[in-house]
């Protein structure tokens, strides 16, 4: 029955591909067309940063990031799934740390502090945090699994025993509780 239903919308990362393009897009119109105008009322760091993020998040994305998310899709027959993961994670977490991360706290500080003052920097501001909110949690994902298979590898490794990981476990707590009271 399951080969027989289709999937209806179209495959994750390709919405990705596309959602972070278009929030490349928006940023560089954006600061053409509204925040480079506001010389007088933001500080020229601001302006600088929000330009210097945006040039490098975008060049960033579409030389490095891009292939990377669109070859798990591409390729996704041949490349197993636990690289797909990694490889997608990877793609996505560049985009967070470069371009998400910086540009979401600049918008809101330029929303806390100048108020919204143009559509299209409120469009910008609410597609950036949509792409934060992704780019985050992907992020916060990867790195969970990342840690969970080496914490795993170490009590394989180190731990012969149920009894000596169990062991092991309880003289980590019990050592940070010595560390807490201390």
């Amino acid at each position: 029955m399951g080969r027989f239903l289709r999937r209806v919308g179209p495959p994750p990362q390709l919405l990705v591909l596309f959602l972070f393009s278009t929030t490349y897009c928006i940023n560089i119109l954006n600061w053409i067309f509204y925040i480079r105008y506001l010389r007088d009322e933001v500080e020229e760091d601001v302006i600088a940063a929000y330009i210097a993020f945006s040039v490098i998040g975008c060049i960033l994305f579409f030389l490095l990031a891009s292939p990377l998310i669109y070859w798990t899709y591409a390729r996704a027959s041949e490349i197993p799934q636990k690289n797909r993961r990694n490889v997608l994670c990877i793609g996505i977490g560049l985009c967070f740390f470069f371009h998400e991360f910086p540009l979401g706290w600049i918008e809101i500080y330029l929303v806390w502090y100048h108020g919204w003052r143009s559509i299209l920097s409120s469009i910008s501001f609410f597609i950036v945090w949509l792409c934060f909110t992704i780019g985050f949690f992907s992020t916060w994902l990867g790195y969970t699994w990342y840690l969970s298979k080496r914490l795993h590898f170490y009590f394989l490794l180190h731990c012969t025993s149920r009894l000596d990981a169990r062991n092991a476990i309880y003289g980590a707590i019990r050592s940070v509780d010595n560390w807490i009271a201390f």
